[in-house]
């Protein structure tokens, strides 16, 4: 898509949502017939998949939406790791259940509706310290875990424990300030 500006043309980037299986590319374009999307092949990860990724990295605004759930994480993990810059969705795992099954397959339209306007970006600077997650009782004592779960589901972070808590907290680039008011 190009747009003009000031006369000259700006190429904006076609966003990529990367998801775990064809299940959830077929789910998604069910709603939204012109998302472009990419199926890792599961937690194995294709290799296919990954190179196609590398790639073109600097041609899409490449975006996870990836399960609730230990493998989705991984994969979430890995490409992060392989990949330059990416954009992250976390869903919520209540909303991707179906009996005892968890995906983004199984999500309502309103909830991926609400999901994909929560893209997150990693930061590289460091918006709060150690020290003052721990000042917010969100490690260490007995009310973290309800704190977290709590905070994690008005920024819409997905599951957390701890550490994950603190990694996306700074992925954000929310202050300690603007926790307390939260909290």
């Amino acid at each position: 898509m190009n747009s003009a500006k000031n006369g000259t043309f700006l190429h904006m980037k076609t966003t990529l949502f990367v998801v775990e299986g064809i299940h959830d590319e077929m789910h998604l374009k069910n709603f939204y017939p012109h998302i472009q999307t990419i199926s890792v092949g599961g937690s194995a990860i294709n290799r296919d998949s990954l190179e196609f990724l590398k790639q073109y990295q600097d041609t899409f605004d490449i975006v996870l939406l990836l399960d609730p759930d230990y493998p989705g994480n991984k994969i979430r993990q890995t490409l992060e790791q392989e990949l330059n810059e990416v954009q992250h969705i976390f869903v919520e795992i209540d909303k991707a259940r179906y009996k005892k099954k968890v995906g983004i397959e199984h999500m309502k339209k309103e909830d991926l509706d609400k999901a994909l306007n929560h893209r997150l970006s990693k930061r590289k600077e460091q918006s709060i310290s150690k020290r003052e997650f721990i000042e917010l009782d969100l490690q260490g004592s007995e009310a973290s875990t309800q704190k977290r779960n709590k905070l994690a589901k008005t920024l819409h972070l997905g599951i957390v424990n701890a550490k994950t808590m603190y990694k996306r907290l700074n992925m954000i680039g929310i202050t300690k300030r603007e926790i307390e008011d939260l909290l």
